[in-house]
């Protein structure tokens, strides 16, 4: 299939702000594809229309950023002062070159049209380039499509390579495109990807009519994205709906997911990214266990070992990011992982089993129950162990007070709050449920995304000084919520401006439009209804807490999110 087939129907998708008429051209694509093309054009069609070449559990990357680009665009004999010129005045190398292309009579040499499979197929032995010269082969290979690619090609080209295709596709409009064309229900669509994390895959198999195929299952080393809990105003009320829920220490660590089979481990976080290596310990103590062939799920949690009680989240972050004397580190940092849920074991997934079943299986594979109402005394003399692994403590109950006294306890050794959870209930990757909410002393912070920022003055004036932040709805279409400059120290400024330079998409003067990549959780004084965002809705007096480098903007608050806690905080008021 033709790869300018593919971009003149990117640019209608882009052309319009309306997500329907975005699904329709993609339908129009898959048609294409259906009638001129093979199973596999669709599915890397998929990966390249969110810019990427890999599923989004796969960690490889084609390591090109803009200087490179720039520098494979350049040696195509476009020269590098208008093309700088030209991305300052669109804000975007693929218009940029497109523009520049547009205006040069070019007598190309090659006759044979850029084809989908030869772009994927060059960009992805770009991405497993690696040693010496590594830099100069990846500008060949890339400087070889630009040469051959015409104007709208190369607009989308170079996009791809910066991974920012910028025409507002995502996966669910994907999925419902394929939902319609193929017609299989969205909901079985969605369930499929949420256990593979692999739109193109997904997209292959639905083309082979395949759907029963042993790769969409769930498989050891290939991650899914975590069940995630919603609010509850109170203990109280999560009881009158579950009736008798199970309640778990809330742990504030990083959500971790552990998988095991012929007695290699590999470890992986929210993300989706590999985190083996940087935490040995844990991977030595599952490597230990006698059970193999599995998936769990818990939270790791730094330890201070003279008190027993958490350290701050930071330092699970410096765990996660080290990459060089992680000796060292590990004698300065203690982990403990308390797991709480098993996903697969034994060739079998367990994903459609209620929650009773799960937590049962966990605890025979760890061989640790720690039900606080019977096991008190164990977990408190062990708080200050340096115990590796261990299991949430959890309590059934239906009784509002012995649930509160657990909730208190929890505080009291150091950590968020509660979970509470429908034993009956299944998981369901990747979403946010309502059988399972947490609880906390203290309104939710928020998880948002930088969009701008915007330039200093006085003591600031060498940095960003103040930062537009985000959330998103079910789409991914991202809202404003407000500005926050507040919580920073001069360290977390310099640190921030450097992060925003490399990732400028447009300069407005003043301030700077951005890729949405940087996540931090802010902590405010109440959200409010307001009319100055298209949201509805803006945070009083933001402060950021802390950055979230374990978050990406998929894994940010959600516009529901903000409307269930600002009715949570109108019921607390509405109650005193």
């Amino acid at each position: 299939m033709l790869w300018k087939d593919v971009c003149e129907i990117y640019n209608k998708i882009e052309n319009t702000t309306k997500r329907l008429e975005k699904r329709d051209y993609f339908i129009k694509l898959i048609d294409k594809v259906k009638h001129s093309g093979k199973p596999k054009d669709l599915k890397k069609i998929c990966y390249l229309t969110i810019g990427r070449v890999f599923p989004e559990y796969d960690e490889r990357e084609l390591g090109i950023g803009s200087k490179l680009l720039i520098g494979a665009i350049v040696s195509t004999g476009i020269k590098e002062k208008e093309l700088l010129e030209k991305i300052k005045e669109t804000g975007d190398i693929g218009l940029a070159i497109e523009k520049l292309k547009s205006s040069i009579k070019q007598v190309s040499l090659f006759t044979k049209p850029l084809e989908v499979d030869e772009v994927y197929e060059t960009l992805r032995k770009v991405a497993e380039i690696e040693g010496e010269q590594s830099q100069k082969k990846k500008l060949r290979h890339i400087s070889s499509l630009f040469l051959r690619a015409s104007p709208i090609e190369s607009r989308y080209l170079a996009r791809v390579i910066l991974e920012d295709m910028r025409i507002g596709m995502n996966i669910p409009t994907i999925i419902e495109a394929l939902s319609l064309y193929f017609n299989v229900p969205k909901e079985k669509l969605e369930r499929i990807y949420a256990v593979t994390n692999d739109i193109g895959l997904l997209a292959e198999k639905l083309m082979e009519e395949d759907l029963d195929s042993e790769e969409l299952k769930l498989r050891v080393f290939r991650p899914i994205k975590p069940m995630l809990a919603q609010l509850v105003p109170s203990i109280k009320d999560a009881i009158n709906e579950m009736k008798m829920p199970q309640f778990e220490t809330k742990y504030d660590g990083a959500r971790v997911q552990i998988h095991k089979k012929d007695g290699k481990v590999k470890i992986y976080s929210r993300r989706l990214e590999d985190v083996t290596n940087a935490i040995p310990e844990i991977r030595e103590a599952i490597e230990k266990l006698e059970a193999d062939n599995f998936i769990i799920e818990g939270e790791c949690v730094a330890i201070d070992t003279s008190t027993g009680k958490p350290r701050p989240f930071q330092d699970i972050l410096r765990r996660f990011r080290r990459k060089y004397d992680i000796d060292k580190m590990m004698k300065e940092i203690n982990l403990r992982v308390y797991l709480f849920d098993v996903l697969y074991y034994k060739g079998r997934e367990f994903i459609d089993l209620p929650l009773s079943e799960r937590r049962k299986t966990l605890e025979e594979i760890l061989g640790i129950e720690n039900d606080w109402r019977k096991d008190r005394e164990k977990i408190e003399r062990e708080l200050k162990s340096k115990k590796i692994i261990d299991i949430s403590y959890k309590l059934i109950t239906d009784d509002v007070e012995e649930a509160e006294e657990f909730y208190k306890w929890s505080l009291g050794i150091g950590h968020e709050g509660v979970m509470i959870k429908n034993l009956d209930a299944i998981y369901t990757p990747g979403s946010r449920v309502r059988t399972m909410y947490k609880f906390k002393p203290t309104l939710e912070n928020l998880d948002v995304v930088i969009t701008k920022a915007k330039r200093g003055m006085g003591k600031r004036k060498d940095w960003f000084g103040s930062y537009e932040i985000s959330v998103r709805d079910e789409e991914g279409n991202l809202y404003s919520i407000g500005h926050v400059g507040t919580g920073l120290t001069e360290d977390d400024l310099e640190r921030l401006t450097k992060m925003i330079n490399e990732i400028i998409i447009e300069d407005l003067g003043e301030e700077v439009v951005v890729e949405p990549k940087i996540v931090v959780e802010v902590a405010y004084e109440e959200i409010q209804k307001s009319d100055k965002y298209p949201c509805g809705y803006a945070l009083r007096f933001p402060r950021i807490v802390r950055f979230r480098e374990d978050k990406s903007v998929n894994d940010i608050n959600t516009l529901d999110d903000v409307k269930r806690i600002y009715e949570i905080q109108h019921k607390a008021v509405e109650t005193v």
